[in-house]
């Protein structure tokens, strides 16, 4: 009995010792009073290749950041700062405060602000500068301190490195670094998380012995949510990173892409090979048809590029969200494509750039040449507005090169219609906003000389909106019923 009561006494003093390695801050009292913030509380992960998440697969879900807001939850918002061998100093190779994520961390103004740099400051080349350390590291407190948000701002250490081949020098970070980095914070009376310490001995948490696998960029959340909230949290699996919620009784994940906020909404139950459907803008907007879809074992997916009008920019981080999703989660290789107005433009310029991984368009009012909409250089009202961010996504310098531009969603469509893509367009005749005679009927009418396969529809009955541009679709079972014929996934369940 003595021997047990020995090593129950033995297992809670071990059990106490890792607590307090990893929650080495733990006053127990929360750096964040979520009462006090009557919206959602925003936090910047300012830092390196470790919190933009290198090495590892789904980032999106899997980084550090990504995980924090994804144990934080729907009161809290997480963006990943991080820019890849970014140094503190900015004599280094790779000042951060010389990125554009830096502008845009500022611009985000965040309540809390989290500091994990330093780490590629031990490299030679960059350590010489060691003298200006705390100046550059106390000019970039400032600019956040200024901000009008009035952060919370935390410092982090940086973690033990595990790979001694490389430029960057553990002995560096654990003995000049992270002491610079404790000292700071004392000095400006600021939290320091430590990072070091936890991770200690810990080197199958590294990929490569610098950058945290996946489990790893768990443990590192794990820390931090600790300190922003005094509560000890489980890790959360769910195939999707951020927060999730219900969208009109399915599961829903909000997450950061590359920057960009996209989501999933998933089927109660997949089909194999998990066919989807790509929405391009407004994805609340006529949500009957996607309902249906979700409930025959569809995924519905939305990535904001909005600010990008279907430019070449836009396409390019399409084509990387097209890779992520078929590539880590296994979607189907063929997309069914949907455009509701403006949408338009998004769709056609990708699937016209990937017409055979394409199943299917299918299109409402949309946009199909910006000289209509936004331009309003026809018989449509235009958006001034719009029409400038078309030109600055674009890069054109005058409304002239713009309307001499040949690759609008009327344009070069052969390579779609040699596809033999399917699109169905559903369209108000009296909408003055996106008039279908200079953007649905053209395009219809060309796609079908070349031998592509389109159906339009007029929706006639119920109010005509917003200039006639808002129609209520009379049948998205109609809709429905399309995309699943022509998706060969959803064919091959019917035979």
């Amino acid at each position: 009995m003595f021997k047990n009561l020995m090593l129950r006494k033995q297992q809670i003093l071990s059990f106490l010792i890792v607590f307090v390695l990893y929650f080495p801050s733990s006053s127990y009292a929360q750096l964040v009073d979520t009462l006090s913030h009557k919206d959602v509380i925003k936090v910047a992960c300012i830092g390196n290749s470790i919190t933009f998440g290198a090495t590892i697969d789904d980032r999106s879900r899997d980084s550090y950041p990504a995980q924090l807001g994804t144990m934080l939850g729907t009161k809290w918002v997480v963006r990943n700062f991080g820019v890849g061998g970014r140094t503190l100093l900015s004599k280094g190779d790779s000042p951060y405060i010389k990125e554009s994520a830096y502008q845009e961390a500022l611009a985000w103004q965040p309540d809390v602000i989290l500091i994990k740099l330093g780490t590629n400051d031990s490299k030679p080349q960059n350590w010489k500068y060691k003298s200006d350390f705390e100046k550059d590291y106390l000019n970039l407190i400032r600019s956040f301190e200024s901000l009008k948000s009035k952060p919370t701002i935390i410092l982090c250490c940086a973690v033990p490195v595990f790979n001694n081949g490389g430029e960057i020098n553990e002995s560096i970070i654990k003995n000049e670094v992270n002491p610079l980095v404790k000292k700071i914070a004392e000095e400006k009376n600021l939290h320091v998380i430590d990072l070091y310490t936890p991770f200690v001995g810990k080197g199958e948490l590294f990929s490569d012995g610098i950058h945290p696998n996946s489990a790893g960029a768990t443990e590192i959340a794990k820390i931090i949510y600790f300190n922003l909230t005094g509560k000890v949290v489980k890790p959360v699996s769910q195939p999707f990173g951020g927060v999730k919620t219900k969208w009109h009784g399915f599961d829903r994940y909000d997450f950061e892409f590359n920057g960009r906020s996209a989501r999933v909404v998933c089927p109660a139950r997949s089909l194999g090979g998990k066919p989807w459907i790509w929405n391009a803008r407004f994805p609340d907007w006529h949500y009957e048809m996607d309902s249906i879809l979700l409930s025959e074992g569809f995924y519905v997916t939305y990535l904001n590029t909005d600010d990008l009008i279907g430019s070449p920019k836009a396409v390019a981080i399409w084509n990387d969200y097209y890779q992520y999703l078929t590539k880590l989660h296994e979607f189907s290789e063929k997309v069914a494509l949907e455009a509701v107005s403006r949408g338009g433009m998004y769709v056609y310029n990708w699937a016209k750039k990937n017409p055979y991984k394409v199943s299917c368009i299918y299109a409402e009012a949309p946009v199909c040449d910006f000289k209509s909409w936004p331009g309003g250089f026809g018989k449509g009202k235009g958006s001034p507005d719009d029409w400038n961010l078309v030109k600055e996504a674009y890069g054109f310098k005058s409304d002239e090169e713009a309307k001499e531009y040949r690759d609008n969603p009327i344009d070069n469509l052969e390579e779609l219609a040699k596809a033999k893509v399917p699109v169905l367009h559903m369209i108000g005749l009296q909408d003055s906003i996106v008039p279908p005679m200079e953007n649905s009927f053209v395009l219809i009418d060309r796609y079908v000389k070349l031998g592509g396969i389109a159906t339009m529809v007029p929706c006639t009955r119920g109010p005509q909106e917003l200039n006639g541009h808002h129609f209520a679709i009379e049948t998205p079972r109609k809709a429905a019923t399309f995309i699943e014929q022509n998706t060969p996934l959803f064919r091959l369940k019917l035979d």
